[in-house]
């Protein structure tokens, strides 16, 4: 988490919220929002707002990701764009990426390659946008399992694209490159470090990433040698953990 926020801290213009029923920790930036909330409470909110029970346990949240503009429509209200997202990231230099001009020409900003991304995909704040999750058949039915369906990638994927129910065409999608650090990559990671530096991450190789993703590296992580106030200026991020410097 120290990781996670210090690279928060280097995106000003970028804002974050995080409901969750623990304590934020100590030095948290101001531009990431704790919102206090339990699961229970997720639950219900969920429920009331969908029209469809449901009960979170485990991978089940990222299926409500495609749902979060209407879940979170009050707290949205003044972007024009929100995202979701992971907390197994380190964050690059996301608007040297997501530009003001890609942003104006697209409804729809996916960090992965002609497919939606579960840890980092925009959605222009509009109701329209926000119920492309309506798309998916028996999608209140899909919510209501137990179990995860990948909703939030491979299904809205699969039907993004569909005009609307108006006849008019799909969102504009931005997927045009591979972002971030995928499963494959992390894979082939041996002793090689990447960085993150300034507000910027790299690969091994020096290729900036708009973000590292290391959800295939962190059962292997067991160090981190700074904490959120400590801001370090640099980092390497392995398959040992965080190290600053």
């Amino acid at each position: 988490m120290p990781a996670f926020l210090v690279s928060c801290r280097a995106n000003a213009d970028v804002k974050w919220i995080i409901y969750s029923d623990i304590d934020p920790p100590q030095g948290a930036p101001a531009n990431v929002n704790f919102r206090r909330m339990s699961v229970e409470e997720l639950n219900e909110r969920c429920s009331h707002v969908l029209g469809t029970r449901v009960d979170i346990k485990r991978r089940k949240l990222c299926d409500l990701k495609v749902t979060y503009g209407v879940i979170f429509a009050d707290d949205l209200l003044p972007f024009d764009f929100w995202g979701c997202s992971d907390l197994d990231i380190i964050w690059g230099d996301i608007r040297r990426f997501a530009t003001d001009a890609c942003l104006q020409a697209h409804d729809v900003f996916s960090s992965r390659k002609e497919r939606l991304s579960g840890h980092c995909t925009f959605y222009r704040n509009t109701p329209e946008v926000n119920c492309l999750f309506e798309r998916i058949p028996e999608v209140r039915t899909l919510l209501s399992t137990s179990h995860y369906e990948h909703l939030d990638e491979r299904e809205l994927t699969k039907y993004v694209r569909l005009p609307s129910h108006g006849g008019r065409s799909g969102p504009r999608i931005y997927w045009q490159e591979e972002l971030a650090t995928n499963a494959a990559y992390q894979k082939a990671l041996r002793d090689e470090s990447m960085t993150w530096n300034n507000g910027r991450t790299l690969g091994p190789d020096g290729r900036e990433l708009m973000y590292i993703h290391f959800h295939k590296l962190k059962e292997d992580m067991d160090t981190i040698d700074f904490d959120t106030p400590d801001a370090p200026v640099s980092f390497r991020i392995n398959r040992q953990g965080f190290l600053a410097g």
